[in-house]
């Protein structure tokens, strides 16, 4: 016999589930060789197993077994019925009756957390869901993941998968999570919690650009308390408190290209790609920029900042 689950594929042996992406005529042959038992004392034995289905739950495995026993040749025939059972995995129940252990909330302190940083922590865990499956974690899986009016909900099937979420949103987006244990029963005298893992994006992020001292800069790391980023003109990198800063400008994924037209020093002209109107802007020290070359231009309604 042999038990599937018919949503995933995966297989049951002794109680237990695993992934399997076998073809279902090397399944059958695998299990014929199972269940035919060969004397050590035949030698080169030949095994030929042809298989035809009776029913869609039944199949008929024709064996025949060729070799040499004690110096004469033999053979032997015997038949191996194959029972295909179907029944749903402990994955995939667990899927269908909507069952999570925790709730990934991602948020951003003072504001709604931008379109790519969504983008972003959906994709992170999605790589992280698929890293669990391929590591064998059959139930650190997600059940659901929600945009909402105030950022991303991603629902977990393990404490896990949930940890291990928020804390690469972290390190990749930058802010603080933490978790909000709740008690929802017992099972067999131990107590059943849900956590949600609250992350808390920080008011500025990476590739934000800023306004700190007058200057432009470009947002590298932020904590929620203390950002690191680089001047635009300048390049030089820097550390400021979060207070500090004077005003959000925008994000280098904003930017648009445009042509330059000619360079003086640290002065470029710039050919606005809606007007076709020249400007000017200055470019960071050290920029190989030269005529003819498009550059990433970012317009924060007063000056032209060079990005990229």
């Amino acid at each position: 016999m042999y038990t599937s689950c018919p949503t995933c594929g995966s297989r049951k042996e002794l109680g237990v589930w695993t992934d399997s992406t076998a073809e279902k005529e090397d399944i059958a042959r695998e299990i014929v060789r199972r269940a035919v038992h060969i004397t050590p004392d035949v030698v080169c034995p030949d095994l030929k197993i042809s298989i035809h289905d009776k029913s869609v739950n039944r199949s008929l495995a024709n064996v025949t077994l060729e070799g040499t026993l004690f110096g004469e040749p033999v053979n032997a025939v015997c038949q191996v019925e194959i029972l295909w059972q179907k029944e749903q995995c402990d994955r995939c129940n667990r899927i269908s009756g909507s069952y999570y252990e925790g709730i990934v909330q991602v948020r951003a302190i003072g504001r709604k957390p931008r379109p790519h940083e969504i983008r972003i922590a959906a994709r992170i865990a999605q790589e992280i869901e698929e890293g669990c499956y391929t590591a064998g974690e059959r139930l650190s899986f997600i059940s659901d993941t929600k945009e909402t009016r105030d950022g991303l909900d991603i629902t977990v099937g393990s404490q896990r998968i949930g940890q291990e979420i928020a804390a690469a949103i972290v390190q990749r987006l930058g802010g603080r999570f933490s978790t909000h244990p709740k008690l929802v029963g017992e099972r067999a005298g131990k107590r059943l919690y849900r956590i949600t893992y609250s992350v808390r994006l920080p008011r500025f992020g990476r590739g934000d650009i800023i306004e700190v001292n007058g200057r432009a800069g470009e947002v590298l790391h932020a904590t929620g308390k203390e950002i690191k980023y680089r001047e635009i003109v300048s390049g030089a990198e820097r550390a400021t408190k979060e207070e500090r800063v004077e005003r959000y400008i925008g994000n280098i994924r904003d930017a648009r290209d445009h042509l330059v037209t000619f360079r003086e020093g640290l002065v470029i002209g710039i050919l606005d790609p809606d007007t076709g109107i020249s400007r000017e802007c200055m470019v960071p020290g050290g920029s190989g920029i030269r005529p003819g070359e498009t550059v990433r231009i970012l317009n924060d309604g007063e000056n032209f900042l060079v990005v990229g």
